[in-house]
């Protein structure tokens, strides 16, 4: 008679492991599970505040530091560069951004541009830093072949009408200079326009100006460049740093 009194006890145990008495659901064989988040925006994938990067196993050798390059802040062209008759401008407005000024080259760290309030000329400065052997190598090139910054621009600003040029006087500036000219289509009117690209120590510059067809610019392009470049010199090189050698 004890035996007989046990079995509805345990006939409600095996009732209680399933939700409100419903039948057991059948897993399927080799199910692969789905991984939460995946299709969501990076901003939005959810992360577990305890979950922790694992922990990398020991070499045997102490890891080493690596060499802390030298802090370098590098500047562009100021407005009080240029004569009177200039103001300055966003390129922005102009269609131009970082990524277009750095030419698949550089990482701009300083960019100014100015606009001639009677000659509608443009002005604008680019500066950086060679912070990798890809950057020194690119602008090795530019300097090397100047007339590449010009077909550059003018796929960035427009389109280049015809062939540019090399243009002599400027190779003496700094650890490495040259200079290029041509002509770009920019807003259905044509720009005779000028690079000048200059290395100085870790530092890279380009100044391009854009004169409109039949307008001067009212200042010469060297006048601009030594006295920039000698302060580009000053605050680009550290004290105690060797000037590299020229490209």
């Amino acid at each position: 008679m004890k035996r007989l009194t046990l079995i509805p006890w345990l006939l409600l145990l095996s009732a209680c492991t399933l939700p409100f008495g419903a039948p057991p659901v059948t897993e399927a064989p080799d199910a692969t599970p789905t991984e939460i988040g995946v299709a969501l925006p990076p901003a939005w994938t959810p992360t577990s505040p305890s979950a922790s990067p694992p922990t990398a196993r020991p070499t045997g050798q102490p890891e080493q530091e690596p060499t802390a390059a030298p802090e370098i802040e590098v500047t562009a062209l100021r407005l009080t560069d240029l004569p009177g008759g200039y103001d300055p401008s966003q390129p922005i407005s102009y269609g131009l951004s970082p990524a277009n000024l750095a030419a698949g080259v550089l990482q701009p760290q300083a960019i100014a541009m100015f606009e001639g309030s009677d000659s509608g000329t443009l002005v604008l400065s680019v500066a950086a830093v060679l912070a990798t052997p890809s950057e020194e190598q690119g602008f090795a090139r530019w300097i090397e072949t100047p007339t590449t910054l010009i077909e550059v621009l003018g796929g960035v600003l427009g389109s280049l009408e015809g062939a540019p040029r090399v243009v002599d006087g400027y190779s003496d500036i700094g650890t490495a200079s040259a200079a290029a000219e041509g002509t770009i289509l920019f807003r259905d009117s044509r720009y005779n326009t000028q690079v000048v690209i200059l290395r100085q120590g870790l530092a890279a510059a380009y100044i391009v100006v854009l004169v409109p067809r039949g307008a001067q610019p009212g200042f010469n392009l060297q006048d601009v460049v030594r006295p920039y470049a000698e302060r580009l010199h000053a605050s680009a090189i550290p004290a105690g740093a060797p000037t590299p050698p020229v490209p």
